[in-house]
């Protein structure tokens, strides 16, 4: 009997502690829809106008919502959609440094972006990078993709370096760093996935690039060759005159 009553206890116990874990588990489990980015804030730096290029930093703060660290998963994509945190970049960026507070883990650049392996635990982050790319005649164009969104988004260009068009975003205020003067523009609520087509126009131009893009090479080579005959038909006619000269005297 006393046996019977034991391996009872037992069933029973071991279907509480497996409902339990069950729970537990369940619990643990932290989507990337717990990881939220509350500020998005992106700096133009320097607009080099001879090489027409872009020094860019970015700094990002993400918080975990969840009490428990998320885990990102890289192993079955196919099932559990992009369960990794990753960040947009525009195509033909180079020179990528990353630096954050967030445990250790390794970076996986991709062409449009970049993703982070790293463990998210409860609480918030900081996030910084920065990179170069090239830009167009006096434009750059930038598809900012925000796959977990963004509550705020801010970007700064300095003053004079041109003009910035986006979905929801506007001109705040002029702001001085380090003696420095930039523009300011301020977005918010960006929803997960959503892009903010930025672009940057009138992006002032140097006198050498100015000079080149306005000339018509075609035009150019015509006009060196008419020269170069020019020339040479001047080398043989005084040639002929000079050689009159002599035989007459």
């Amino acid at each position: 009997m006393k046996n019977k009553i034991s391996n009872k206890i037992f069933y029973l116990l071991f279907a509480f502690f497996i409902s339990t874990g069950s729970i537990l588990y369940a619990e643990s489990e932290v989507n990337i829809e717990d990881i939220v980015v509350n500020e998005y804030n992106m700096s133009i730096l320097s607009v080099d106008q001879n090489d027409q290029s872009l020094s860019v930093i970015t700094a990002v703060k993400i918080t975990n919502e969840n009490q428990n660290t998320f885990i990102p998963n890289f192993s079955d994509v196919a099932k559990t959609g992009m369960n990794f945190i990753r960040f947009s970049l525009p195509e033909g960026f180079y020179d990528l440094y990353v630096e954050t507070d967030l445990p250790s883990g390794n970076l996986i650049e991709m062409p449009q972006g970049f993703a982070l392996t790293s463990e998210i635990p409860s609480g918030s982050y900081n996030l910084i990078f920065s990179y170069y790319v090239k830009y167009k005649s006096s434009e750059f164009s930038f598809p900012l993709h925000f796959p977990h969104g963004s509550e705020s988004f801010k970007i700064i260009i300095p003053e004079k370096s041109g003009v910035i068009k986006g979905e929801k975003i506007s001109f705040d205020k002029n702001i001085e760093i380090s003696s420095k003067q930039f523009d300011e523009y301020l977005g918010k609520e960006y929803s997960k996935g959503e892009y903010l087509n930025l672009e940057m126009v009138d992006i002032p131009s140097s006198f050498v690039n100015k000079v080149s893009s306005s000339l018509n090479f075609q035009l150019i080579n015509f006009i060196v060759i008419i020269i170069m005959i020019n020339i040479i038909v001047l080398f043989f006619a005084l040639r002929f005159l000079k050689n009159k000269k002599n035989k007459n005297a």
